[in-house]
């Protein structure tokens, strides 16, 4: 499997496609990019790696599929657009966007978050690694760039943190210029975390508002849901949860915060998604 021909399916990963995936070329490429990035920059992230709930965020359950997922859909786009311009949206600071510059050369990649720390972190990442990855501080619901400004954007695990999907939609198509929009998030399959399935349904609308795909969007991903053989939060190594010390003390936290007994831990799938903006 090459690097620009990786290709995962949309929607919710199954566990044989997951493990598929760690077993291939560009996992491994990935996986030892991310140690790299951290290796050599570890003094720069050290007050953010704490944000991650992890060492490194690529050794998370649903990153392990999330960040190949969109180096395959941005690799795709980069493919009919050779000099796309990308915006990572909600970005955090990961190895992900240097590794996007790195991988697919002439491609353009722009990154915002509302931490305005990240402005300094962002300058130091490019100091260490020869990169020209432009930050910016913004709220996703009101982006600081003109119109059609970039041939993709992709938003990873933030919209399951906020509300008005309408708004955020949005946005992410004005400052595109008819391009793809990928997005992931994880779905709450026990009621205990974002985003719960009563609220899954006006995503996925509102995704297939933007992405001109009717109800079929929504039928999809809740017909994926009920296979039995998807990735969740138990079926994966316990290394690769976000949650350190001791369970009891998480699942108290967690009954606490829903008012009820919960189990431990949360029951949690991962959503992708990818199509193209008016």
């Amino acid at each position: 499997m090459s690097r620009t021909t990786l290709r995962l399916p949309d929607g919710i990963p199954l566990r044989d496609e997951y493990d598929a995936l760690q077993r291939s070329a560009v996992f491994r490429d990935m996986a030892a990019f991310s140690e790299e990035f951290l290796e050599r920059n570890r003094s720069v992230l050290d007050r953010y790696i704490a944000k991650w709930g992890a060492a490194n965020p690529f050794r998370s359950w649903s990153r392990q599929w999330e960040y190949p997922y969109v180096f395959g859909k941005v690799a795709e786009a980069v493919r009919a657009r050779p000099r796309a311009r990308i915006l990572d949206a909600g970005s955090g600071a990961t190895f992900l966007p240097f590794y996007l510059g790195r991988r697919l050369e002439g491609t353009t990649v722009r990154c915002c978050d509302t931490d305005d720390t990240l402005a300094d972190v962002f300058s130091a990442l490019n100091r260490n690694l020869n990169g020209d990855i432009e930050f910016s501080t913004a709220d996703i619901r009101a982006l600081p760039y003109p119109d059609s400004s970039f041939d993709l954007v992709y938003c990873v695990s933030v919209l399951e943190h906020t509300d008005g999907y309408e708004d955020i939609l949005n946005e992410f198509s004005r400052v595109s210029n008819g391009g793809r929009l990928t997005v992931t998030f994880d779905v709450c399959l026990d009621g205990t975390r974002d985003i719960r399935l009563k609220d899954l349904d006006g995503m996925l609308d509102a995704l297939a508002v933007a992405f001109d795909t009717g109800p079929d969007l929504r039928r999809a991903v809740r017909s994926q849901l009920s296979n039995p053989g998807i990735v969740t939060t138990r079926t994966v190594s316990r290394d690769l949860l976000p949650w350190r010390g001791p369970p009891l003390l998480h699942r108290l936290k967690s009954s606490l915060a829903n008012r009820r007994p919960v189990p431990w831990p949360p029951l949690l799938t991962v959503c992708c998604l990818s199509g193209d903006l008016p």
